[in-house]
């Protein structure tokens, strides 16, 4: 009985601290706290502030990680200024988010739709992708290692891999990097895949990654065609319906002895049992109209119900705790 009295404890002692850096956010000084280094006369001044308030919500910033105070001037901390730049979609969209949350329990409404019109999905999609990729290098490159000792699928000889939603390309490229024979064609919508891109080069593997411009739902994808396809963190974007029909999409993509991967956030069920999961949870329904978690044990049903058989699951040490890599074989 202890452990929610002290999570409400948590919660109340943390509650000063947040509303510091979400008003911070609201009346801009987050992002002077990011361009520059200033009194809190200054930043007041210049951003028509309280100038008491703001001296004491920097203060409260400091104290929270987000500033450091140094000879009477504030500037944004290391910290902060990394999640600036690697965060997915930046430290701005995510605060936005958390600042939507009173608005999504009276409308209902999100604040964007990750899951809208392809033209809304390509830009909040190119927005996220790259800080994504950021993420989970690591965790990508120890599903590498696990895919290459598998017994069906990508052993020796393997070389065409599917990345159905590539994002970054975080997953399949990391397999490429891994596997000098590896062939990588990697689905996204246009704006998605400039950053994807730009990866591949980076990794020097641009040459074996071949991109393909539309709809993971839309684009033409030959059967039976691939040792490998992934699904990488895509599946809770999509409703019910629509999360089932691409995991038959991509199981009809893949060869009789290779493999499909989901790497994604299952769930529990309509009462979440993980708390960081139930956080992620009202974190996606503030970004999607219809995205939702699904659990281990629906998206294992549609694997079955496509054709593939030798559930596994694939430890990823490095991926967040809240993180379900799965993986099924098309039986020779």
């Amino acid at each position: 009985m202890t452990k929610p009295a002290t999570a409400l404890a948590e919660v109340f002692d943390q509650g000063i601290p947040v509303l510091a850096v979400l008003g911070a956010q609201r009346a801009g000084l987050l992002a002077a706290l990011l361009e520059r280094a200033a009194t809190a006369e200054e930043f007041a001044t210049d951003l028509k502030l309280d100038p008491l308030a703001t001296r004491l919500t920097l203060n409260v910033l400091v104290h929270s990680g987000a500033a450091v105070h140094t000879d009477g001037r504030y500037q944004a901390s290391p910290e902060l200024a990394e999640r600036a730049r690697n965060a997915p979609g930046g430290v701005e969209l995510h605060l936005n988010l958390f600042d939507h949350l009173p608005e999504l329990l009276l409308s209902g409404k999100p604040l964007l739709s990750m899951d809208g019109t392809l033209e809304e999905r390509g830009r909040h999609y190119a927005q996220v992708a790259q800080g994504l990729g950021h993420m989970y290098p690591a965790a990508a490159a120890e599903l590498a290692e696990a895919l290459e000792g598998q017994p069906y699928g990508m052993g020796d000889g393997a070389r065409s891999v599917l990345d159905l939603g590539a994002g970054s390309g975080v997953w399949s490229l990391a397999v490429a990097t891994r596997l000098p024979e590896a062939r990588v064609t990697a689905v996204d919508l246009p704006p998605v895949l400039e950053g994807l891109r730009h990866n591949a080069a980076e990794a020097g593997v641009q040459t074996r990654v071949t991109t393909l411009e539309g709809s993971y739902f839309d684009v033409d994808l030959p059967a039976a065609a691939h040792d490998l396809v992934i699904l990488g963190n895509i599946l809770h974007l999509e409703t019910a319906g629509d999360a089932e029909r691409l995991v038959h999409r991509a199981a009809a993509a893949v060869k009789p002895g290779g493999t499909l991967a989901v790497i994604d956030i299952l769930g529990s069920g309509p009462y979440e049992t993980n708390p960081v999961r139930a956080q992620y949870a009202l974190f996606l329904a503030a970004r999607t109209s219809s995205g939702a978690m699904y659990s281990r044990a629906e998206v294992t049903d549609w694997l079955t119900e496509a054709g593939l058989t030798g559930m596994r699951t694939v430890e990823l040490p490095s991926a967040p705790p809240h993180f379900t890599c799965l993986t099924a074989v098309r039986p020779l």
